[in-house]
């Protein structure tokens, strides 16, 4: 980790810094939230499953609070070694975070994957926020029975409602995720928006093409 940096002055003081958790499904849409946030992609983007292979770090700035995106491998039942690494790494991912955002894909609703996630979820001691993507592609009656449903297993602080794609709801998402990151130094400089070196990206945008 980059030794703490001094970030502008800003008008209120005191600055934030933190680390956010995406965690969900294999294309609940972490990556294209992370690159909305961030404003750039960071993070590889495709339809096929488990394109995320590498925890991606996205630095986001909103005022005074520098978010850092932890981008995990969509959580699935792993089967191979690889997988069942990809998924222990998420999991480590939001036990480390400051704050844990699960991802739901408001087509798919509570399948059997997102209800495995809930159980594990809930032993996280940290704050839980519930992201609906892709709100555009289902009814408002069905987008409300699907929060319903998940606040009814598991509270959660906030709930966001969006399209990571078309960019619905993500100022939103990043103004909340600044006012619930701890005071802090930013650890990284302010113009940085991602920690993965650029042979890694390099070779992930190769990934996505194929």
């Amino acid at each position: 980790m980059n030794d703490a940096v001094t970030p502008p002055s800003t008008a209120e003081g005191q600055t934030r810094c933190g680390f956010v958790a995406l965690l969900g499904a294999p294309n609940a849409g972490k990556s294209t939230l992370t690159n909305a946030l961030v404003g750039t992609k960071v993070s590889i983007v495709s339809h096929k499953v488990q394109t995320t292979r590498a925890i991606v770090r996205g630095i986001v700035l909103e005022g005074p609070a520098q978010i850092i995106l932890v981008d995990t491998p969509g959580i699935f039942s792993p089967k191979r070694r690889l997988e069942r690494a990809m998924v222990s790494t998420a999991w480590t991912s939001a036990s480390d975070a400051d704050l844990v955002a699960l991802l739901v894909d408001a087509n798919r609703g509570v399948d059997a994957e997102i209800e495995a996630l809930l159980e594990p979820l809930s032993q996280v001691r940290h704050p839980r926020a519930l992201i609906i993507n892709k709100i555009d592609l289902v009814k408002r009656e069905s987008l409300l029975a699907l929060v319903a449903r998940l606040t009814e297993r598991l509270p959660f602080e906030k709930v966001f409602l969006i399209s990571a794609l078309k960019g619905d709801g993500i100022e939103d998402i990043k103004r909340w995720f600044a006012q619930s990151m701890p005071y802090g130094p930013w650890l990284y400089p302010e113009d940085q928006i991602t920690d993965a070196p650029m042979r890694m990206l390099a070779a992930e945008v190769t990934r996505e093409k194929l």
